[in-house]
């Protein structure tokens, strides 16, 4: 009885020697992990000249955008150019019915010889009065009178006058002649429809020699591109389509709005294209590129190092001890695969490129690679 007492004694003690030693194995073994530095791959930080390609949304405006509203009534008569015509300035497009303008002309024209005629008996008399009022024939009352008639006879002939003029007006605007030079597009109406006068849209003209792109750029860059349209600089402005393909000229900066729009806190920027080819299209939404080279000075760095926190942008440093530090950067526009900075870092100073999970601020890390590593700045781009 009390040998077996013993040896299950001995079995349990055993039982508790192996646990504990188990435990103390994987507590060294959890000590040796956390004493082994974790490796990184780093980049030194080497100034180069970078050529940039920023992208802005646009629009492309038309130089001119007419819309053809009849300034007479009527119904339309005649169409006299096909749709998507080239048209120039004066050039008659549409006709409408002048039958009523016409009548409307010759009555008021017929009220202009009324007034003619009683302007000139008017001046007769006066004449008459003024020369017998000479011999003392005649009250000077009654020659006032008739020089105020005669007056009055020059207001109505000039109102007469007016009238016919406005009248020949309608007329000729029977006519819809083109008010500027440009491609018509498709007619809104068809031969015998009623239009009335500055209401019916018959078609549109759009001048598209050159275009316009209109484009919006933050408040904080507005210096920037004030110096661009100056001719300060080497920005080279593309036009970039919906598939990847680019427009073959370059535009120019042709103004800068004068205020900012409070609610975005941007500028609105036109730029100027030439179209002779027509190509561009009014109303097209097309993406600008916007490229420069930077001064040699310049400093980049690979994107993959950002770590963007909330509204702050850092990077992890590597001290000469290897040493890992925190650094927030100014990043400027991305090339490629860099990250141009703008402020924060200096040349000479290395970051951690790849395996930022694996450290934090503090950390003594491994380098991977010979020297700076894999991922240094490869100079020029």
């Amino acid at each position: 009885m009390y040998l077996i007492n013993y040896k299950r004694t001995f079995y349990v003690a055993g039982m508790i020697l192996c646990v504990a030693c188990g435990n103390s194995k994987k507590q060294q073994q959890a000590g040796m992990m956390g004493k082994m530095k974790a490796t990184v791959v780093a980049a030194e930080v080497v100034p180069a000249v970078y050529t940039v390609s920023e992208k802005f949304p646009a629009t492309l405006q038309a130089h001119d955008i007419v819309e053809l509203r009849p300034d007479v009534s009527g119904y339309l008569e005649a169409i006299r150019v096909p749709d998507g015509s080239n048209v120039t300035k004066g050039q008659p497009l549409y006709d409408i019915d002048r039958s009523r303008a016409a009548a409307a002309y010759g009555q008021v024209a017929a009220s202009q010889q009324q007034a003619e005629a009683d302007l000139a008996q008017k001046q007769r008399d006066y004449e008459r009065y003024k020369s017998l009022l000479e011999h003392d024939a005649i009250s000077k009352q009654t020659v006032d009178q008739a020089y105020t008639a005669m007056m009055t006879s020059q207001a109505n002939l000039a109102a007469a006058k007016a009238s016919v003029a406005r009248a020949g007006t309608d007329v000729n605007h029977a006519v819809v002649k083109a008010p500027v030079t440009g491609k018509i597009g498709i007619v809104q109406i068809k031969v015998g429809d009623i239009v009335n006068a500055g209401q019916t849209l018959i078609n549109t003209i759009v001048n598209e020699h050159p275009m316009f792109a209109d484009m919006d750029i933050p408040q904080a860059r507005l210096p920037e591109f004030l110096r661009i349209q100056k001719g300060q600089g080497d920005e080279k402005f593309l036009i970039q389509f919906g598939d990847g393909t680019r427009y073959g000229e370059a535009g120019k900066v042709l103004t800068i709005n004068n205020m900012v729009d409070a609610q975005t806190g941007t500028v609105r920027v036109r730029l100027v294209f030439q179209n002779k080819d027509g190509m561009l299209k009014s109303g097209m939404s097309v993406v600008v590129v916007m490229q420069y080279g930077t001064p040699a000075t310049q400093l980049a760095i690979p994107a993959k190092a950002i770590i963007q926190n909330l509204s702050e942008t850092s990077v992890y440093t590597i001290s000469k001890d290897n040493v890992i530090g925190s650094r927030d950067i100014v990043p400027g526009a991305v090339t490629d695969t860099m990250q141009l900075v703008n402020d924060g870092l200096k040349a000479g100073d290395r970051i951690v490129v790849e395996g930022i999970q694996r450290v934090k601020p503090g950390d003594t890390v491994n380098i991977a690679g010979p020297g700076t590593g894999a991922g240094a700045a490869p100079g020029k781009h």
